[in-house]
């Protein structure tokens, strides 16, 4: 992984744009506090008050406001733009429909059918040109749908799924070769970044689901543009290393309810970390813990990169390692909720 990021982008440019994407964040997250659309609790809440939600408009207007002007001013290569256009009307597609599902709670279907239409839209546009990579679209909607999903499911407790976004953003913009994924991973990262002091670790607003689906939407894409850009196994594994808490939590919890026989689509508080934060375990620290996860993928994406070519030793042995910590912290949570039962879940 690298220490800055590639192709030439220079940091005397990069640090202003992303302090301008806090500031912007910031600035919208406080005005979203002020228009004060509540999320009141219920009996799947981790809150117990009403509290305004749509603090997601603050990074992704970040990233629709300012993606544009530095692909303009920063000096990109000939490939720095592809794919943009695409992305920012995906990412501002699904952001207002979830903004929209939040005041007026649309029907799953009409959100699934938005997340698809956007999802087919950055797959279309991300995918390798080449003509033997016929598969590569199919392979990113059904990435790109699984890990908006997840990102926003995992959305429950304060500062988990912003701050794991904002770091897996981070890592892949540091560790981009083209200038697309290295500005995206950037802005989008300091962009959340300006949100989670208002959620993190009290909550004065919270994500909402302009802000799990439209910045997961990001992320998701910014892990596909960078295994278009680096098609090494390192590249083609950097989305998955670094979700793997999120994407094994929400994986796990689905088998296991379908297993079940319960309906998939029926809303319930069954995750792992909810599960965890039913029988105890503080809220900020089963984040942290979540956090520490993309931290861990991180480490294992460099150690890969530095693997003697990424052979399917060093791939199984990376792969094992992401795993283990996931396994650990399901026992951890089976045994804290025998211990302190949370009834059926």
């Amino acid at each position: 992984m690298r220490l800055a990021p590639a192709a030439g982008l220079p940091p005397s440019l990069l640090v202003p744009l992303c302090v301008a994407a806090l500031l912007v964040s910031s600035v919208a997250v406080r005005l979203m506090i002020r228009i004060g659309v509540l999320d009141r609790p219920g009996h799947r809440s981790a809150h117990v008050r009403p509290t305004p939600k749509g603090g997601g408009v603050g990074p992704v207007l970040a990233l629709l406001l300012l993606l544009p002007l530095a692909l303009v001013v920063l000096p990109a290569g000939n490939d720095a733009g592809h794919g943009a256009g695409a992305l920012l009307l995906a990412v501002a597609v699904l952001a207002a429909v979830s903004w929209l599902d939040d005041l007026r709670q649309y029907g799953p279907l009409v959100k699934l059918a938005a997340q698809a239409a956007c999802a087919a839209l950055v797959a279309a546009a991300v995918a390798p040109s080449a003509p033997d990579a016929w598969p590569v679209p199919a392979i990113g909607f059904c990435w790109l749908m699984f890990a908006t999903n997840a990102l926003n499911f995992i959305d429950g407790l304060n500062g988990l799924a912003a701050g794991s976004m904002a770091l897996c953003a981070a890592a892949l913009g540091l560790d981009a070769k083209d200038p697309l994924t290295a500005i995206e991973g950037l802005l989008l990262s300091a962009g959340l970044v300006g949100f989670l002091p208002f959620n993190y670790p009290r909550a004065r607003i919270f994500l909402g689901d302009v802000g799990s689906q439209g910045a997961g939407l990001a992320v998701a894409a910014c892990a596909l543009q960078h295994w278009r850009h680096d098609a090494s196994i390192a590249g083609v594994l950097a989305g998955p290393l670094l979700l793997a808490g999120i994407l094994y939590d929400v994986a796990f919890t689905l088998c296991r309810r379908a297993l079940r026989g319960e309906r998939l689509s029926e809303a319930h508080r069954g995750h792992l970390y909810q599960v965890a934060f039913r029988a105890g375990v503080p809220a900020w620290l089963v984040t942290l813990a979540h956090w520490g996860f993309v931290a861990w993928g991180a480490m294992l994406l460099l150690a890969l990169q530095r693997s003697a070519g990424g052979s399917a030793m060093a791939v199984g042995a990376v792969i094992a390692a992401a795993l283990l910590p996931q396994l650990a912290w399901t026992q951890l949570v089976i045994q804290r909720a025998r211990a302190h039962p949370v009834g059926r879940w």
